[in-house]
């Protein structure tokens, strides 16, 4: 049997949460392809866990130009990604990553009041994010991932 490492801090849900995720959402007709980005590869690895069992096709970038790169090489129909992050914040890789992948969904997530700032100056330039707060609850990400 898998052994879920999570999070101490709670930021994603219990086992029992990612099982009645799984339970209660329908399959996809066609998987969806998802980079997940996070500067704690802890969450990010959760959340791949969660999403692959739940019928999407994730993987993980540890950071904003890791996030980047693995775009252009995995051309993901949704990106799911940190704000905060060093070097390249999430709101800056996301910016990058639609000048060459225009169509994908970009949903990003903070925990943090400083997330409003980084949003506003990007909006100004023209760029609209959906925005996640975090805790992320699996079986509330999935529903909010599987909308149109």
């Amino acid at each position: 049997m898998e052994s879920n490492v999570l999070p101490s801090d709670s930021r994603v849900a219990s086992h029992a949460a990612v099982s009645k995720a799984e339970s209660n959402t329908a399959p996809l007709t066609a998987p969806t392809r998802i980079l997940v980005v996070d500067d704690e590869p802890i969450i990010a690895d959760t959340i791949v866990q969660i999403l692959n069992r739940s019928g999407f096709i994730a993987e993980a970038a540890y950071g904003g130009r890791e996030a980047i790169d693995a775009a252009r090489r995995l051309t993901p129909e949704l990106i799911l990604s940190d704000v905060l992050m060093p070097h390249i914040d999430g709101v800056e890789a996301a910016i990058a990553i639609q000048k060459f992948l225009p169509g994908a969904r970009i949903v990003l997530f903070s925990g943090q009041a400083a997330t409003v700032e980084i949003l506003a100056r990007a909006r100004k330039r023209g760029y609209h994010f959906e925005l996640l707060a975090k805790p992320l609850h699996p079986t509330q990400l999935i529903k909010h991932l599987r909308q149109d």
